[in-house]
């Protein structure tokens, strides 16, 4: 999910995603390349090896940028908007209806969501007036902070069922550091030979996804199992991979870039890795998937302005 230090959005990483991919590099290696990554499904592929998805646009009203964070099995979504390129703040959707999370809770300086998960909670991440950013949990409609000791900047990126909490801790140094949380008892993790260690996703199983780079430059996406196992998740033939999401059935979303800096989302199933592209966008970021296969995120049209979608399987 978004912070603020990434100009209030995953921005950053997009913008690291298009520098890296136009200048030609190639993802560098770093920890163990999962050998499950799969084969990625060109456009050109035969119609029964891809699963057709509807996109819907889905805009806050008069906001100028909306980006979705969280999808539960509902239909249910999460995340922020921005009204005339404005301040982002925290949003949900529910049955339709768009609604800005309470300011009393969060403040009016950024703001992001998301989730919920099934269970109902949504979180995420605001910062306070001296920019210090802090996550946050509601459950039932109770406000709960969320700092994780010892750290300056702490963002609550997924919550289960159980109420395992899966976030990201930075320092005055600005490196990221993943953190599970459960019932008070903290357990900070870094993906071996890391600089920065980024995770977005987490599934009932306990699994969870996110990125790593060992430059702030060059992404790389990962899977980490219950068990601590990390193992790396690149796109083939991409320049840079995030996944953001995984769901109860172990398919991963998340987005990369090819070789021509052009944004692409993802969803990996089993071996095959099928790419997705919004209709009319330029860019394409999968952010959110729940556990019917539907995927939220954000493209970008051709002036570059933010729209929030959801896709459904046809």
């Amino acid at each position: 999910m978004a912070n603020q230090t990434l100009s209030s959005s995953r921005l950053a990483l997009v913008t690291g995603l298009l520098a890296v991919a136009l200048a030609g590099s190639s993802a560098a290696a770093g920890a163990v390349t999962d050998a499950t990554a799969g084969e990625r499904t060109p456009d050109a592929a035969p119609a029964r090896e891809l699963r057709a998805y509807s996109y819907q646009t889905l805009d806050y009203p008069g906001a100028s940028q909306t980006i979705f964070w969280g999808l539960d099995d509902f239909g249910g979504l999460a995340g922020q908007y921005a009204i005339a390129g404005g301040v982002p703040h925290a949003m949900t959707r529910r049955h339709g209806e768009f609604k800005p999370l309470d300011p009393d809770m969060l403040g009016t300086n950024f703001s992001a969501a998301g989730g919920p998960n099934d269970a109902g909670t949504t979180f995420g991440g605001y910062a306070d007036a001296s920019g210090i950013q802090h996550g946050f949990l509601i459950r039932e409609g109770r406000f709960a902070k969320v700092d994780f000791t010892g750290h300056l900047n702490s963002n609550v990126d997924a919550v289960d069922e159980f109420g395992r909490i899966l976030g990201v801790y930075w320092d005055a140094d600005g490196v990221y550091h993943g953190m599970l949380s459960h019932n008070g008892n903290e357990t900070p993790f870094d993906v071996y030979g890391a600089r920065d260690t980024y995770p977005l996703g987490l599934n009932s199983e306990g699994d969870s996804v996110g990125y790593w780079d060992t430059d702030g430059v060059v992404s790389h996406g990962y899977v980490r199992r219950a068990n601590g196992q990390v193992s790396t998740l690149d796109v083939p033939d991409a320049a840079a991979t995030a996944a953001f999401a995984i769901n109860d059935r172990g398919q991963v979303a998340g987005y990369f870039a090819d070789a021509t800096g052009a944004l692409h989302g993802f969803v990996k199933t089993g071996q095959k890795i099928q790419q997705l592209d919004v209709p009319g966008g330029v860019a394409t970021i999968v952010t959110a998937l729940n556990n019917w296969g539907s995927v939220a995120g954000e493209y970008f049209d051709a002036k570059g302005v933010r729209h929030g979608f959801m896709a459904t399987l046809k």
